[in-house]
């Protein structure tokens, strides 16, 4: 079997259907969560499987060891996972790990230290607006991005 593994094109394919399946199981023992929008930490874990199978997949064993790849996939899913436990059993580490929401428009108007902050033009946030179904920065009493970047809005009443 071990022959089978350093053949090219079969050692390819056959690392890479193991590796797959060895991080489709870690994915999904982060849990649903992780499909929805993305966090920092959510992308970091995207960004390290990414590393850890693109290369066992493509290198060969002498250069990218299968059983390292599992093991650092496991690693940063125990990572993930304790992030996840210490967020929701602390305000102050989710604050750190999650980020928390930045007011961007108040009572019709932008917060241009928020617009700042988060590097976002005007465009963007009417662009985003649309998405809500509004038209115009002053018929929103409240914006905020939320940490995972998405735009919550308030519309005032009377443009409801």
């Amino acid at each position: 079997m071990e022959h089978l593994i350093h053949n090219d094109w079969l050692g390819i394919l056959l690392r890479t259907i193991g590796i797959f399946v060895w991080a489709f199981v870690l994915l999904r023992l982060t849990g649903r969560r992780r499909l929805a929008h993305l966090t920092y930490i959510d992308l970091l874990l995207i960004v390290a499987f990414g590393s850890a199978v693109g290369d066992v997949m493509i290198y060969d064993e002498s250069i990218a060891r299968f059983s390292t790849s599992m093991i650092a996939l496991a690693a940063v899913t125990l990572i993930v996972k304790l992030l996840d436990e210490a967020a929701s059993r602390s305000q102050l580490v989710n604050r750190l790990i999650v980020g928390k929401p930045h007011l961007i428009i108040a009572k019709g108007k932008l917060v241009e230290q928020t617009m700042k902050m988060e590097n976002y033009t005007e465009e963007e946030l009417l662009s985003q607006l649309r998405h809500h179904n509004v038209d115009a920065i002053n018929k929103v009493q409240s914006a905020y991005i939320e940490p995972d970047g998405q735009l919550t809005v308030s519309v005032y009443k009377r443009y409801k």
